[in-house]
């Protein structure tokens, strides 16, 4: 991997406010408020507080932290970029230039995941809650893979020039995202008829398709009943990292070289 790379890539997440401010909001200051309120007043976790402690919270991270760090153009507008020309001794190769990016976005959006996590277990732990340290470990390693894919795939899909790939790759990621965020509670209930029929159904579609996308897109690994279970889950950890190798080889294979050569038009 480069060290530069690594360095700037760093810096363009990190030192942006903007991005600071959204991860802190989304990341840190919704889902602890929301599990600090739940244990006061004796309510149930909700499903939006899951989905932001899950891998669509991890999802929302990622989406800050990746805009802009894939290619040239952006990156050069932001904070370091205009130096890169500067410190460049000699040639990047496109493997180095996609692994370096990935690797480092996954862990910074790994280790600000993680940490929610913990808080929120502390959060949990401080009311009363029971959690074991396994099931924290489990969580917090849970989120370091849903970065590593989730980063994986964002990465090909910017550096993907292709108009269509782009579409369709949006188009997948607001099906999975919204599949996620619907309440399962939308479908249930008596029979309607008319237009709340068609909006039953409508729901149905999306939750089915959410699915279907979460398993093919974007498989994950359950490390809590992994490591409770007499037997490797083979099938699960094939998928993921079968997944995770076909995206990281294809946004290789596309990347233009004037991508990661700073300072040329």
């Amino acid at each position: 991997m480069n060290k530069t790379i690594m360095m700037f890539t760093a810096m363009s997440a990190c030192l942006d406010p903007m991005k600071l401010i959204y991860v802190a909001l989304l990341g840190f200051v919704m889902p602890i408020g929301m599990k600090i309120a739940s244990m006061m007043h004796g309510a149930t976790d909700s499903q939006t507080f899951e989905m932001l402690t899950g891998k669509v919270g991890v999802a929302f991270i990622l989406m800050v932290l990746c805009l802009g760090l894939a290619g040239n153009t952006s990156t050069q507008g932001g904070r370091g970029g205009e130096y890169l020309p500067l410190v460049f001794t000699r040639p990047v190769s496109r493997t180095d230039y996609v692994i370096t990016k990935w690797v480092t976005i996954t862990v910074i959006g790994g280790v600000l995941a993680a940490i929610q996590n913990l808080i929120v277990a502390g959060a949990g732990y401080f009311f009363g809650e029971a959690l074991t340290a396994q099931a924290v470990v489990s969580m917090m390693f849970e989120r370091f893979l849903d970065a590593g894919i989730i980063s994986a795939a964002m990465i090909l899909a910017m550096l993907n020039k292709n108009t269509w790939f782009q579409i369709i790759s949006i188009l997948s990621f607001y099906i999975w995202m919204a599949g996620q965020t619907i309440p399962p509670v939308s479908v249930a209930g008596p029979d309607p008829t008319g237009l709340d029929q068609m909006s039953v159904e409508s729901t149905k579609f999306m939750l089915n398709a959410s699915q279907v996308l979460s398993d093919a897109i974007i498989p994950t690994i359950n490390i809590y009943d992994a490591m409770n279970t007499s037997h490797i889950p083979v099938v699960p950890i094939l998928a993921y990292v079968s997944t995770v190798t076909l995206y990281l080889v294809f946004a290789i294979a596309v990347t233009n070289r004037r991508e990661f050569f700073y300072g040329t038009n």
